[in-house]
């Protein structure tokens, strides 16, 4: 039986994720409606990407951008979204998977609730040898929690689990100045200009946990770009104090969720609430 095709297009670069990338195009192939498009943007990738998305070519709905050089993730980002022709753009990573329902259920989502303008989804994150799930997220749904944690220099949304209507998107650009903030930096401009968001309390996306992920490695010059987004956005003020504090918390807190020694886990929690114990506290519960 023929799937339903529905005016999505799915935007993602991709830098030398070629042992990654069967998975991904599989688990959009397999879901339950189909994408208008999936543009997927090489962005000079040195290993076998080109020649795994090549065996795809049989997809009538893959767009492929060979760049020949490696302009960074969020330029190659901006000319996948230049061409995004539908109704609405959907973010993924391409070494992560989505869900076979991912896509027919934020595009029902953003149909019947046409005052919302971006919508996410929770996810779940798992292990890329043993494919086991590690933890799942645990995002507000509602538009007011959502800019709360936007005003406060967190994320309301995943990036990689949204999607946004395309009118709205094309009047953003990412910033590659910005990089591992440029969600958070997007997201706020978005939110700062009167714009609804939402999430869907499902998992709908798997974020797979590698070596290389940016969900593995985090470094305190990103904790240290979003706070100076956040202020220059919402004119606010952030003390470098904090923004040590949370580097710390975050970082801990993400060594708690992947660690599989089960000795140290308990020394991240606790590094955890020693840095930020109200906002584990408050995640714990």
């Amino acid at each position: 039986m023929t799937k339903k095709t529905v005016s999505v297009s799915i935007v993602a670069a991709n830098y030398n994720n070629g042992k990654y990338l069967t998975d991904f195009i599989n688990s959009i192939n397999d879901s339950t409606v189909l994408p208008k498009e999936l543009i997927i943007v090489n962005d000079g990738s040195t290993d076998n990407s080109l020649e795994i998305l090549d065996s795809f070519s049989n997809l009538n709905y893959l767009q492929i951008i060979d760049l020949k050089e490696n302009v960074g993730f969020c330029n190659a980002l901006n000319q996948g979204l230049d061409i995004a022709t539908s109704k609405y753009i959907l973010r993924a990573d391409p070494d992560d998977i989505v869900t076979e329902n991912r896509i027919e259920t934020q595009y029902n989502y953003l149909e019947q609730a046409p005052q919302v303008d971006v919508v996410g989804s929770n996810a779940f994150y798992f292990n890329n040898t043993s494919h086991k799930e590690i933890f799942k997220t645990n995002f507000l749904k509602g538009h007011s929690a959502i800019k709360k944690r936007y005003l406060k220099g967190e994320h309301g949304v995943l990036h990689a689990t949204t999607m946004i209507k395309n009118k709205v998107m094309k009047k953003y650009r990412y910033d590659q100045e910005n990089v591992r903030a440029e969600d958070y930096e997007i997201f706020s401009k978005i939110i700062a200009d009167g714009y609804t968001f939402a999430n869907i309390s499902t998992p709908l996306y798997g974020v797979r946990i590698h070596t290389d992920s940016a969900s593995t490695n985090i470094e305190y010059s990103t904790i240290e770009k979003t706070f100076k987004i956040r202020d220059e956005i919402f004119n606010t003020s952030t003390s470098k104090i904090k923004m040590h504090f949370y580097f710390w918390y975050i970082l801990n807190y993400r060594r708690f969720l992947i660690s599989q020694n089960f000795l140290l886990k308990p020394m991240y929690l606790f590094l955890s609430v020693l840095f930020y114990p109200s906002k584990l506290i408050k995640r714990l519960l």
